[in-house]
């Protein structure tokens, strides 16, 4: 947790949607956790645009259409995963940890996900 004092915001939503599947980047409740950071940095490179359909024909279909993942300054965050899936570069790992983005790369044809794997501890804070 960092060191700056925000203030706390109740988030309510009016419509609770149920879903199967894996979520994108996500912020956990500010509060301290106990976890190992495993040293070395990861870097998954990735195109910055494309067709999905044109990496996974089995996952994807012409109505998943094209993706850019910087486009007019907007970086629209579920494409990450998603374009990770299509190239089938998202990262393999234990149901305790998780792959947490440290820095984003955006060069004119690829994009640079520079990260660490964490592993969460059980024991309590």
């Amino acid at each position: 947790m960092s060191g700056k004092k925000t203030k706390d915001k109740d988030v309510k939503s009016k419509t609770l949607l149920k879903v199967v599947g894996t979520p994108t980047m996500m912020l956990l409740p500010a509060r301290n956790y106990k976890f190992k950071v495993y040293s070395e940095d990861h870097v998954i490179t990735i195109p910055r645009r494309g067709v999905y359909k044109d990496f996974d024909k089995e996952l994807y279909s012409d109505e998943d259409g094209e993706f850019n993942i910087l486009e007019e300054n907007i970086l629209y965050i579920p494409s990450l995963s998603k374009v990770l899936f299509a190239t089938s570069q998202y990262p393999k790992l234990k149901s305790n940890q998780a792959f947490t983005p440290i820095a984003l790369v955006i060069e004119e044809d690829k994009v640079q996900i520079i990260g660490n794997i964490i592993e969460m501890l059980k024991e309590s804070v």
